[in-house]
């Protein structure tokens, strides 16, 4: 039997596939952080971390600021926001400033709850 699928449908998989990558991130990005939050500060696991999650958000920010994102204007800035903050958490931590990732961990994961 052959099947025939309109572009919209397609799309729609391709926007659901790529939500499913973005959640499968954040939950590696949380599971990183609340281990690393367990270790000393600079350890390798909280430099895996803060790297994962920096990159993580970079990429987002990136794709945010894309002129083809489809996601509404305020939404989109509001995203981005979180992500330079989350950014700099990370870098604070970095910097032993903070030892908070904790917070970082429940940002992501509240994030990675609303994507649909």
């Amino acid at each position: 039997m052959m099947y025939q699928f309109s572009y919209a449908d397609i799309l729609a998989d391709d926007a659901d596939d790529a939500r499913a990558r973005e959640r499968q991130a954040l939950d590696q990005a949380v599971a990183l952080l609340q281990h690393a939050g367990e270790r000393a500060a600079g350890s390798p696991e909280a430099t895996k971390a803060l790297d994962f999650t920096n990159d993580l958000w970079a990429f987002f920010i990136r794709d945010l600021a894309h002129p083809g994102n489809a996601m509404p204007d305020e939404l989109r800035a509001n995203l981005m926001s979180i992500g330079l903050g989350v950014m700099a958490e990370c870098r604070r931590i970095a910097l032993g400033e903070s030892r908070d990732f904790a917070s970082v961990a429940e940002i992501c994961g509240i994030i990675r709850d609303g994507l649909n």
